[in-house]
């Protein structure tokens, strides 16, 4: 910010810096006028008077066009009356009435001076109001950028702890939905097991029930009821009980096909 504070201060100081140049330049022309009047109203004769008076003329234009170009207006009014009456002592075929216009302007030469220093003076203080005010305006934008790019910054941050938050809540539920699938798992585990063990021991009955009814080893299954400890994973505990549910009635069912065929026979 502070870097451009000082530039906006330098650029506001070029249209003054050109400014006082003018005052400067415009100063130094009334002081050669004022100069050349003086010379030519002190002179002895009529040729000097004249000399003087044609320099202090060209030097009374360059002022007035200068107060003009630095809106001076009464500076601007003040140079032209003098350059007229200048341009009047060289006109003058007597040594008195020449000395008499010389005189006329060398004292509006003195109020040039004052007029300018005063316009000066004034036109400085200005440009110091303004440059303040545009110094106020720039920090203010400045200020007003920085306030934008800080609420900015802060609803980012709020964005960013919401979506940490959603993130959490997703790892929270992830974790729990995992301890709670592997607590699962371990049921479906012992449930295999168990199933799977009284599933052996029935079919093993139901075969030594055959060979006691039928003196022979007649009973046979297709029921697979044995499985991997990996199919249990793409599928919930009630799956795995209706698994083993479902295979204890293939083999209850053809158990009770094959005993029939055995009454059949008897008959």
């Amino acid at each position: 910010m502070k870097k451009i504070v000082i530039l906006i201060v330098f650029l506001c100081s070029i249209p003054e810096i050109n400014a006082q140049d003018l005052y400067t330049d415009a100063l130094t022309a009334a002081s050669y006028a004022y100069s050349h009047s003086k010379k030519a109203h002190g002179a002895n004769n009529v040729y000097h008077t004249q000399e003087y008076a044609d320099k202090a003329i060209e030097a009374f234009q360059k002022a007035e066009d200068l107060s003009d170009e630095c809106n001076c207006k009464d500076a601007n009014e003040t140079a032209y009356q003098a350059r007229v009456d200048m341009e009047s002592s060289l006109e003058q075929d007597t040594f008195e009435r020449s000395r008499f216009f010389a005189k006329r302007a060398k004292e509006l030469g003195s109020k040039l001076l004052e007029q300018l220093t005063t316009c000066q003076a004034t036109a400085g203080t200005y440009s110091e109001t303004a440059e303040e005010s545009d110094l106020a305006e720039a920090t203010d934008e400045v200020t007003n950028k920085q306030k934008e790019l800080e609420e900015k910054r802060r609803q980012l941050e709020i964005e960013q702890q919401k979506l940490e938050q959603q993130i959490a809540e997703q790892n929270k539920r992830k974790a729990e939905f995992e301890a709670k699938r592997a607590a699962e798992l371990k049921q479906q585990s012992v449930v295999k097991l168990k199933a799977e063990q009284a599933l052996q021991k029935l079919q093993t009955a139901l075969q030594e029930l055959s060979v006691v009814l039928n003196d022979k080893p007649g009973f046979e299954s297709a029921a697979d009821y044995v499985r991997s400890e990996n199919e249990l994973k793409n599928e919930s505990l009630d799956d795995t009980k209706n698994f083993y549910v479902n295979r204890a009635k293939e083999l209850t069912q053809t158990a009770m096909q094959q005993f029939a065929s055995f009454n059949a026979i008897e008959n």
